[in-house]
C-alpha cells in the first residue's frame, strides 16, 4: 500500500506524533492512499542544560514583530538609537535566562578571566572573540547550536518577546530601574549574582545592568526602514554591546541603549549571554 507523508520538522526533536488523517477501510480500492501527517510537538517554554556541574536555563522566544529603538517618553534618547522602526523576526530561538556565569564559563573554557570572582557572578573581562569561542565549545559539548544574539534578537527578548507589555518599558521588565537592574545607584561598585533581581515577562534576568552583553552584529547606524531578521552591517570595526552594567547610569541601562567596542576589547563590565537555535 502506497503512503504519502508530509513532514513538519523541528531540529533536535526527540519525539514525533503521528496523526492518521485517512486510511483504507473495507470495500475501498486496493490502491487507496493512506495519508500520514507527521506533526511536530510543541517545544518547551524553558529548557535546562548542564555542562559538568554547571546548569543553565533558557527561555523560548517565539517569532514576532516589534519596534526597535527608544520608547515614547524616554528622557535619555541618543542619536544612534534613532529612528525607531519595525523589525520582524521570523524564527523562534532560545535565549539564556541569565548572563553566562563564571561557573559555566570555567566548565566550558577551563579558565575564569573575571575581575570579580564568584561562581554565580557573571563572567566578565571577556571579549567578543572570547564569547564566540565559548559558543563554539559549548555547541561541541552539548551537541546543540549556540551563538550570540543579534542586536534585534537581544532587544526583542529584553522587551519580553510576544509577552511584552503593550506599553514598552525603559528597562527589561520594569520602568523602575532598581527592580530589575544592578547599576551605579545600587551595585556598590561590583557585579552581583545573576538572577538576584526580578525577571522580565519571559523569565530573563539582568538584561539591563550587571554586565554589558556582546551581540553578534557589527555596530552601525539604523537605516530607519522596516526590516526582517536584521544581521547588522556586513563589516565594521566594532561590535554591538547592549544592556548597561553595574557601573552604568540610568541612561545606558535602558533597553534601547546601544554601545560598541572592538571585538578584542575586554573589561570588567563586559560579559554576554547565549542564544540556542532549536
Amino acid at each position: 500500500m502506497k503512503q504519502i507523508a508530509r513532514k513538519l520538522t523541528v531540529a533536535s526533536m526527540a519525539v514525533l506524533a503521528l496523526t492518521f488523517v485517512g486510511c483504507k477501510g473495507q470495500g475501498e480500492p486496493e490502491n487507496e492512499d493512506t495519508i500520514v501527517e507527521v506533526v511536530a510537538p510543541e517545544l518547551p517554554d524553558t529548557m535546562t542544560l548542564q555542562v559538568g556541574d554547571a546548569e543553565f536555563a533558557l527561555s523560548k522566544v517565539e517569532p514576532g514583530t516589534f519596534t526597535i529603538g527608544p520608547v515614547a517618553g524616554d528622557p535619555y534618547i541618543t542619536d544612534d538609537e534613532k529612528p525607531a522602526h519595525k523589525v520582524q523576526l521570523n524564527d523562534r530561538f532560545y535565549i539564556a535566562q541569565t548572563e553566562v556565569t563564571q561557573e559555566l564559563y570555567t566548565a566550558v573554557m577551563g579558565k575564569n578571566p573575571s575581575h570579580f570572582k564568584g561562581a554565580n557572578l557573571p563572567v566578565e573581562q571577556v571579549s567578543y572573540s572570547d564569547a564566540l569561542e565559548f559558543c563554539k565549545r559549548l555547541s561541541e559539548k552539548t551537541g546543540r547550536t549556540f551563538t550570540l544574539p543579534t542586536e534585534a534578537q537581544w532587544e526583542y527578548a529584553a522587551r519580553g518577546g510576544q509577552k511584552a507589555p503593550e506599553t514598552p518599558e525603559l528597562y527589561a521588565g520594569s520602568n523602575n530601574i532598581g527592580d530589575v537592574t544592578w547599576y551605579e545607584g545600587n551595585s556598590g561598585g561590583k557585579t552581583h549574582p545573576v538572577a538576584s533581581k526580578a525577571p522580565n515577562a519571559i523569565g530573563l534576568y539582568d538584561m539591563t545592568g550587571n554586565v554589558f552583553e556582546w551581540c553578534l552584529d557589527w555596530y552601525g547606524s539604523y537605516k530607519g526602514t522596516d526590516v526582517a531578521d536584521p544581521q547588522g552591517p556586513d563589516n565594521g570595526k566594532e561590535r554591538v554591546l547592549r544592556g548597561g552594567s553595574w557601573r552604568g547610569d540610568p541612561k545606558n541601562c535602558r533597553v534601547s541603549y546601544r554601545f560598541n567596542y572592538g571585538p578584542d576589547h575586554n573589561r570588567f563590565n563586559l560579559g554576554f549571554r547565549v542564544v540556542m537555535l532549536p
